[in-house]
């Protein structure tokens, strides 16, 4: 269940902005960001990512993460996402059948 909402977000997150037409003016973009951060949403779920801090925002407004969901930037060590400084997220508590 959580991998195929998982996959939905991900699809409307990707997506991007539509194309200029030739009338409009076309604006610089962005670079896009590299996925940096891998996810569990609990400690006995599979490894998920990489992900961008913008798809982990999304993540988190869609209540896909929560406050003991844990987390890893490249090969370090797994942590509770709710410990991690600067992410911002809008965390929720975990579901109740969740919490171990």
């Amino acid at each position: 269940m959580f991998a195929e909402a998982l996959r939905g977000l991900l699809s409307r997150v990707k997506k991007g902005p539509a194309k200029s037409t030739p009338t409009q003016e076309a604006k610089p973009q962005k670079p896009p960001e590299k996925g940096t951060y891998f996810i569990k949403f609990d400690s006995h779920s599979p490894e998920t990512g990489p992900f961008t801090k913008s798809e982990l925002r999304a993540l988190a407004e869609d209540r896909l993460i929560h406050k003991r969901s844990l987390i890893r930037s490249g090969k370090t060590d797994w942590y509770q996402i709710s410990n991690v400084k600067g992410l911002g997220l809008p965390l929720i508590e975990p579901p109740a059948d969740k919490i171990h």
